[in-house]
């Protein structure tokens, strides 16, 4: 079943599902950080895939950026759940429905290397962000995300958008060089700190002791 974006019943769907992946932002991360710059015009965006939020994290970047953006998932996954279309799920065999989107010159995001995996180093990628770039003539950004727990109750997003590569680039060396930046930046970085040339861009739910604070703070001033 593909739910046509143009139905009113479907617009007031896709407001729901946007509304709950926001929410879901915000009731499972302490916050969102983001570090570059994502150029105009049409893209592939490409990003390492390590969590559950990834997704939601791919929606938050182009609502940000007020883009249009369309995330490659498996086939079974939105067959499964068709409502996540409306937050602009696409199937990964869609090929030329990718190439039309960037055309009109929307975003499309691709985890390229195939499949949920453990955090560490990039693992091979597969062609098709690269293959679609060349296709459509527009530009790869690689995209670096770690989700940490670090040194509050809730876990961290960090992303960092490298800068934009010709279709013909060298995208596994791009971004495995960008994720291995980011995890020595973390690591060299006191784990309640926000790390170097990061920005907060979503503020999520704060640890006890920080919600408790303001009453600690209220109770000294008696």
């Amino acid at each position: 079943m593909r739910l046509s974006p143009e139905r009113p019943f479907a617009r007031l769907l896709k407001t729901l599902v946007e509304g709950m992946l926001q929410a879901s932002l915000r009731r499972s991360l302490r916050g969102v950080y983001l570090r570059g710059e994502v150029p105009p015009g049409p893209l592939v965006l490409a990003m390492n895939h390590h969590s559950y939020f990834d997704g939601h994290l791919v929606w938050f970047l182009g609502k940000r950026h007020r883009h249009s953006l369309s995330l490659l998932v498996a086939e079974e996954n939105l067959k499964a759940f068709p409502i996540l279309a409306l937050a602009g799920a696409l199937e990964a065999g869609r090929v030329r429905e990718a190439l039309r989107r960037l055309a009109r010159g929307e975003w499309v995001a691709v985890f390229p290397e195939g499949a949920l995996r453990y955090p560490g180093p990039l693992g091979p990628l597969r062609p098709g962000a690269s293959w679609l770039a060349r296709k459509a003539g527009v530009p790869l950004l690689p995209v670096a995300c770690r989700v940490a727990l670090r040194g509050f109750e809730h876990p961290e997003a960090f992303l960092w958008a490298g800068e934009p590569l010709p279709p013909e680039g060298d995208l596994e060396g791009a971004l495995g060089e960008l994720l291995a930046r980011l995890d020595r930046l973390l690591a060299q970085t006191h784990p309640r700190e926000v790390p170097e040339g990061f920005r907060e861009a979503f503020r999520g739910r704060r640890s006890l002791e920080e919600r408790v604070r303001p009453l600690v703070e209220a109770v000294r001033r008696l």
